[in-house]
């Protein structure tokens, strides 16, 4: 939208550095008076953004978009021309520069912005002559923000009511003994029914889990072909995906590699009719019962011998459809609670409208839970409900219309990412920074902001939650496939975004073939401001302008041309660096001086960062793999939140520490070479920082000193701890004259931070009652422990972990004993432990009574103790034993 465009635009121009290299080049002036423009056009379209517009104001707002977008061009045309000021060289520029008005960049400035200064009275009489006059009066503030709905973790964010009685009959027919040759299974139902949320279902049963050793699910959709279904197949089974469907050596080998194996293949949103007569010969037939199970909008696409294993699912009944309209419209009643008459009545009015299709239901009432109970009826009549058989259609698009300004924009960025696909909050809401779509807030991060967003929009269903962490906050998220149309649609309308080939005038591309890069350098890409790309991005001399460039992998290219990225505020690649080549990353960061997110995780390189780097004011974000040296001594970072896979530099010992206030994830490394004197530089680096949430620390012979958090300022902050001591090598450490063996030492309940939810330990020596005192971290919900082999019995006490759900035992080869009392885990779900080889049947592992899943792996377990195990875990829904 545009009047994210300004808000970014308009925070560009406030930027200290920009300030001063305007006043340095004597054309403050002249974009100050460009900048109360932009402020007062911002108001507009946000009044703009609430009303439905005539055709002569869509076109006056279109004008008033063109024109901002102009006005981000002559801004960044000019910063990219000219030179970056280096720190404690003012003086010598304001010399060098003395006669600032004949260098080209100033004059096409000047000369840009008196064009677009008489654009601007064009716009304002066009105002008057289109009949807007009243448009944007009484708008200037923030209008409709969103408001962050605490979530508990656990809740159910589709709102999924019924499908049981639908799982049961699906399960019905997969599961038919009778039928033994492989055969089609298909659930077909018009978009938005569930097809997809009933399959899931299918899929993840316990009963579909122990039938089907290989399953394997495949998201479709309309963009793809019969090669791409058997690709993905390949790659899910690790062996070398053909390149056609004629490459018959590749596909006998993915023949094989299903051969005598009973197995269940997912094509999920299925459109070519023919498409199994072009890949049926590749599923081998062992008459053991495998299936393929596809969802589908047609009955076409049921293949002839099949037909009569279809499951068409049916609308949801008024009861059911009311239930999921109530709880999604009402997300903060009691379940129990009788809802008042009146508003029941308008409630039955509105799933009418519906039609007994979910997606709708759940979306409306998203809709409606941001509104007031007391208005729903003069909201309902003034909606467009559409012809027969277009509401749902109707509906996502009046949800979409009813976004604040913001969320627009943030709504549209969805569009870039493929069909059904599984996304990484985190990078999300860092690109929405990068972009200016968030704005500051007080007593809040952006990063917070834009959290709210998310939130937002999960509850009006216009995103859906895949998966929160145990906080509840968001992990994993995805868009159903008519949202998504709908998200690329507004995109394209509103010139925000693209997915490839479509590129002509663009500023935002998403390029999901990795084929298509040659074919993208034919089209004019000079405005581009984003780009996404799974594979190797196009030649970047061309994108000068780029904000956000995320790409999977970058090899190959000359570094020094993607210095010349300096508007770049979102880097996020996979490189292939050789060690040798120290100045890689000089010439590869060059002068990228607006930079917010740095994320090289996954990198193959050995190199430093160099030091220029770190003296990025803007830096919030950096994410390394652990082989380059941190911040500087005495760097002060302010606005850094994340700074994680880096090693400590011994010169913090020496010459100070980086200044890091408000870090609030932080993973450092301490080389082995270093150790000792080097954690009391980590130490002293910690006591500085108050907001730590997450703190992964790595190194040789973590000390008591870091375990012993209760003289941290950030212990009520601390959620997430991993410690991972290096050393294993008991000569080394008596040499470094160690008082206390470290397995002697007695920890205390105080020690660790009281509100830790994940805590991983792996070869840590401090074993003494260690259960005993984590057992008392009353928000624990996930622990991992692993690594040392010093003799071990361990015992869960009554009352002893009370909130845990994850328990992880690794590699523990001295762990003898095992003790669990009665009321010890009352909400362990998921126990896993591997490589303990001395651990006999642990004694109470039948009051782990909600225990979901078990994976009991390489630990010299006999077949009599299987058997007693699997005897005491009757209760146990899913059972894994193996050595």
């Amino acid at each position: 939208m545009a009047e994210s465009v300004i808000s970014f635009v308009l925070g560009k121009l406030g930027d200290a550095f920009v300030k001063e290299v305007l006043d340095l080049y004597s054309v403050s002036g002249q974009v100050e008076k460009v900048s109360r423009e932009l402020i007062r056009i911002k108001a507009f379209l946000e009044d703009a953004d609430r009303k439905h517009l005539n055709k002569r104001q869509e076109q006056w707002v279109k004008e008033v978009r063109d024109l901002a977008y102009r006005i981000e061009d002559a801004i960044d045309t000019f910063l990219l021309t000219v030179p970056e000021k280096k720190p404690g060289k003012r003086e010598a520029a304001k010399r060098l520069f003395m006669k600032a008005k004949e260098l080209p960049a100033v004059h096409m400035l000047g000369n840009e912005i008196k064009e677009i200064e008489a654009r601007f009275q064009e716009i304002e009489t066009s105002r008057v002559r289109y009949g807007i006059n009243n448009l944007g009066e009484g708008a200037g503030g923030e209008i409709g923000q969103p408001v962050k709905r605490i979530v508990l973790p656990g809740v159910d964010e589709e709102g999924v009511v019924g499908f049981e009685a639908d799982r049961d009959k699906v399960l019905s027919l997969l599961l038919d003994e009778k039928t033994t040759r492989r055969s089609v299974i298909s659930i077909v139902g018009q978009g938005g029914l569930g097809k997809t949320t009933l399959a899931r279902k299918v899929y993840n049963s316990e009963a579909v889990k122990q039938q089907f050793p290989i399953r394997i699910w495949v998201v479709v959709s309309q963009n793809f072909n019969s090669f791409d279904i058997l690709r993905k197949i390949a790659d899910e089974l690790n062996i070398e995906p053909p390149r056609d469907l004629k490459d018959y050596n590749r596909l006998t080998n993915l023949h094989q590699s299903l051969s005598n194996k009973k197995y269940l293949i997912l094509l999920d949103d299925i459109w070519k009719e023919n498409f199994w007569d072009e890949i049926k010969e590749v599923f081998p037939d062992d008459k053991n019962g495998s299936r393929i199970l596809i969802t589908t909008r047609k009955i076409e696409v049921v293949p002839k011998a099949d037909h009569k294993k279809v499951y068409e699912l049916p609308v949801l009944n008024e009861e059911l459809s009311l239930k999921l309209f109530f709880k999604k419209a009402l997300p903060d009643s009691d379940t129990n609670e009788k809802i008042p008459d009146d508003l029941y009545a308008i409630g039955k009015e509105l799933t009418r409208k519906c039609g007994g299709l979910p997606l709708a239901l759940r979306v409306l009432g998203g809709l409606v839970s941001t509104k007031p109970a007391a208005s729903w009826r003069t909201e309902m009549e003034k909606w467009d409900w559409g012809k027969d058989g277009e509401e749902c259609s109707a509906i996502i698009s009046t949800s979409y219309d009813d976004l604040p300004f913001a969320l627009k924009s943030c709504f549209m960025y969805f569009a870039a990412f493929p069909e059904d696909y599984e996304i990484d909050p985190k990078p999300l809401l860092r690109m929405w920074v990068a972009e200016g779509f968030i704005p500051q807030q007080e007593n809040k991060t952006l990063e917070d902001t834009a959290e709210m967003f998310l939130e937002d929009l999960v509850q009006r269903s216009m995103i859906q939650v895949s998966e929160r962490y145990f906080d509840g906050s968001i992990t994993e998220c995805r868009i159903h496939d008519l949202l998504h149309d709908l998200a690329i649609r507004k995109a394209r309308e509103e010139n925000f975004l693209v997915v490839f080939p479509k590129v002509d005038g663009v500023r935002r591309l998403a390029i999901h073939d990795r084929e298509s890069f040659d074919e993208l350098m034919a089209s004019p890409v000079s405005n581009l401001r984003s780009l996404w790309c799974r594979g190797q991005p196009p030649n970047v001399s061309q994108l000068t302008r780029l904000k956000v460039l995320s790409s999977s992998n970058i090899v190959g290219y000359e570094p020094d041309k993607f210095g010349r990225l300096s508007l770049l505020r979102y880097l996020k690649v996979t490189l292939k660096v050789r060690e040798e080549h120290e100045d890689y990353f000089g010439k590869f960061i060059g002068g990228m001086r607006f930079l917010q997110t740095l994320d090289l995780r996954g990198e193959m390189y050995n190199c430093d960062l160099p030091d220029f780097v770190w003296n990025i004011k803007t830096l919030r974000h950096v994410l390394l793999s652990g082989k380059s040296l941190g911040p500087p001594p005495s760097i002060d970072l302010t606005n850094l939140q994340t700074l994680y896979g880096v090693k400590a530099r011994e010169s913090w010992v020496v010459q100070g520490l980086p200044k890091l206030p408000n870090v609030k994830d932080l993973g450092i490394y301490v080389p082995e070479a270093q150790g000792g004197v080097q954690w009391d530089a980590i130490v002293t680096l910690l006591n500085t920082m108050k907001h730590l949430v997450v703190l992964h620390l790595q190194g040789p012979d973590i000390p008591l000193k870091i375990i012993d958090m209760r003289h941290f300022l950030f212990r009520y902050c601390l959620t997430n701890l991993t410690l991972y001591d290096t050393r294993d090598d008991e000569e080394q450490r008596a040499q470094l004259d160690y008082p206390q063996p470290l397995n002697q030492i007695v920890l205390d309940v105080g020690m660790l931070p009281k509100y830790l939810i994940r805590l991983q330990l792996a070869d840590i020596k401090i074993l003494k009652d260690l259960f005993l005192v984590v057992e008392k971290l009353e928000n624990l919900r996930y622990l991992l422990m692993s690594g040392p082999k010093l003799p071990l019995r361990l015992c869960c006490s009554a009352r002893g972990f009370g909130k845990l759900e994850e328990l992880y035992l690794w590699d523990l080869t001295g762990l003898e004993e095992w003790e669990i009392e009665e009321g010890a885990m009352p909400m362990l779900k998921n126990l896993e432990v591997i490589s303990c080889h001395g651990l006999r049947v642990p004694l109470g592992l039948q009051y782990l009574t909600v225990l979901q899943k078990l994976n009991w792996v390489e630990n010299g377990t006999s077949e009599t103790e299987a058997n007693e195990i699997r005897s005491i875990c009757k209760h146990v829904p899913s059972i894994y034993i193996f050595g």
